[in-house]
């Protein structure tokens, strides 16, 4: 019994240890992806190349394995999250053939950072929780991760439908842009094409979400400050 308990706790830790390393991957991977559009870091291009592959071939292990595990193997390549896990790992690999256009087609790993999401509260291996760091605490940190998310998907996706202009040169670029449409009243360059026009929409649509969810954070806030005085007299 004694070894048996020590064997399925070693293994849930292992568990754990796996999912903290590919979500911190998945996060190296995407800051490089990010980082690889900036032309003055064309210098580190290299450096940026390997962190590309290495992520590759660690995400086409997980990949393979999660096929070998899942039964029957169908199942798991046509979830939705098979599907996330074969786009972050086929745009490169098909990209040995030279098909450039795949480059840029590797910036839908970004929805990968949904899968970390899922393996934190699988395996509730969270960074916090409300008893660790308080129910203010968690508010701000989800907050803003829903902040950084949203800014990656409309900054990525004007970077490859209006990446012709000055303002969408890059994915940084492009974050920089989507950061003033949500906070409105700035002005920003126009997109030129009619997909951009409509992820312009979806942007402001998205920015509107971000405003009502932070008015909820400062309810939320708020609402802890009073009851943590005993409440309104």
């Amino acid at each position: 019994m004694r070894y048996n308990a020590c064997m399925i706790t070693l293994t849930k830790k292992s568990h754990v240890l796996v999912n903290d390393f590919l979500a911190l991957l998945t996060i190296i991977s995407i800051v490089s992806l990010v980082l690889e559009t900036v032309p003055s870091l064309e210098a580190y291009f290299p450096v940026f190349i390997f962190i590309e592959w290495f992520a590759v071939i660690v995400f086409s292990g997980e990949y393979l394995y999660r096929l070998r595990m899942s039964n029957p193997a169908w199942r798991y390549s046509v979830s939705f999250f098979g599907i996330v896990d074969l786009v972050s790992i086929l745009p490169t690999i098909l990209g040995l053939g030279n098909f450039t256009f795949l480059k840029s087609a590797r910036a839908l790993r970004i929805i990968r950072m949904l899968r970390m999401l899922r393996l934190a509260k699988v395996t509730r291996s969270k960074v916090v929780s409300e008893e660790s760091m308080g129910v203010m605490s968690l508010s701000i940190l989800i907050y803003f991760a829903t902040l950084v998310f949203a800014l990656l998907i409309t900054g990525t996706a004007m970077y490859l439908v209006e990446g012709s202009q000055s303002a969408f040169s890059s994915i940084p670029a492009g974050m920089w842009w989507s950061l003033k449409v949500f906070l409105s009243g700035i002005s920003v360059a126009e997109p030129v094409t009619a997909v951009g026009e409509f992820f312009f929409v979806i942007t402001r649509f998205i920015g509107l979400l971000l405003l009502g969810l932070l008015i909820g954070v400062v309810g939320n806030l708020f609402r802890t400050l009073v009851m943590g005085k005993g409440g309104v007299r």
